[in-house]
């Protein structure tokens, strides 16, 4: 049965403390990209954790498994074994046992991680007592920066995996909670070198996005355009306080991350096809003078047109470029779009200016033949 979570929606209420979280979730899947896409998957935003990144089964039936973040900064110092980390490992413990028993179907063989993340150094030590010292007992410190950036509670020195258990124990004791110790060996600890400044963290994000996609001019666009994405779910309330894997409010899925990919790369290819015939193209469809100067609006608005399935017109004209490619009968673009336009307007009845076919054209065209 999905339990009813008091914090479910706290934070919605507190979105202006999200922005942290929310460019943390964006570095994570611009830097594992290629892997993360390459698998089905969606994202949830506030929703049992900070973010999760769940993978599905080819049938998209079952979840195969889910990486759980809890993205953290610190003001000064660095990450300790104290009361407020033991609160927070307390909390992803809760959220694994919680994940195994979402009512959402899993695989067989599923499994979840469980990190804590953060862009301060983390310091997990242990100090022995006097008497162990005497016995020849030594400082244990396990670090967490450029150098060492992540790992798993399992592989972390006895010593210290017991000081974080019992720092754990005791808060859920002083708070009367559930100690969920079996979930430790799903636990993570990431450093991640990401800049504490939210105009730097924005600074990264489009570095990233250049990287990962060169041939995208406006990588500052395309990181707004995936943020706009984390922002719609994130805003929306858990119903009734219930947290639940099949609530399909709280997800970005991934199939929605890769189509805003491709719009964005459909559309600069639109852009390029223009400039580069644009002398011509202007010529010879006639293309007024705002026009021109506003090329990019424009064609971004065609995109719009030709995506609205009830806007007729427009639909036909893309079927009609889907089902005819004139890349081998003519040897300009200026002659293949007259060819396009006469046809359209020859064998359909659209009651569009000649202006607003031949852009609806180009961009159909471009998002069937692009890489052509």
């Amino acid at each position: 049965m999905t339990k009813t979570n008091k914090a479910a929606n706290s934070g919605v209420d507190a979105l202006l403390g999200f922005e942290f979280q929310r460019n943390c979730a964006l570095y994570l899947l611009l830097t594992n990209y290629t892997q993360i896409s390459s698998r089905e998957f969606f994202l949830c935003i506030e929703h049992h954790d900070d973010f999760l990144f769940c993978y599905r089964s080819d049938c998209l039936s079952n979840i195969e498994s889910i990486d759980s973040y809890q993205a953290k900064k610190l003001s000064g110092g660095m990450w300790t074994i104290d009361a407020r980390f033991a609160e927070i490992i307390a909390k992803m413990l809760d959220v694994g046992n919680d994940l195994k028993n979402d009512p959402a179907p899993k695989c067989k063989d599923y499994s979840h991680s469980l990190t804590f993340i953060s862009n301060t150094d983390i310091k997990l030590s242990y100090v022995p007592k006097k008497a162990e010292k005497q016995k020849g007992k030594t400082d244990v410190i396990h670090l967490l920066n450029e150098q060492n950036s992540k790992s798993r509670y399992d592989d972390i020195p006895e010593e210290i995996k017991n000081k974080i258990k019992e720092k754990v124990r005791e808060h859920c004791s002083k708070e009367s909670s559930t100690f969920n110790e079996a979930e430790f060996s799903n636990l993570h600890i990431q450093w991640v070198d990401f800049p504490r400044n939210k105009n730097s963290q924005k600074d990264i994000l489009v570095g990233l996005m250049h990287r990962k996609f060169p041939h995208i001019p406006d990588h500052l666009a395309a990181v707004e355009l995936l943020l706009s994405l984390f922002r719609d779910v994130e805003a929306v309330y858990n119903q009734g306080k219930i947290i639940n894997l099949l609530d399909n409010a709280k997800r970005v899925e991934g199939i929605e991350i890769k189509k805003a990919i491709n719009v964005i790369e459909t559309e600069q290819k639109a852009f390029k096809l223009w400039r580069a015939n644009s002398a011509e193209l202007t010529r010879k469809f006639r293309v007024p003078l705002g026009i021109q100067r506003n090329h990019e609006n424009y064609i971004r608005n065609t995109f719009e047109l030709l995506k609205d399935m009830s806007n007729n017109e427009h639909q036909i004209i893309k079927t009609f470029i889907k089902e005819n490619d004139y890349t081998l009968d003519f040897h300009s673009y200026e002659e293949m779009f007259d060819a396009y336009i006469n046809s359209i307007k020859n064998t359909i009845n659209i009651n569009l200016k000649d202006i607003d076919i031949f852009f609806a054209a180009l961009c159909a065209f471009v998002e069937y033949y692009g890489e052509n």
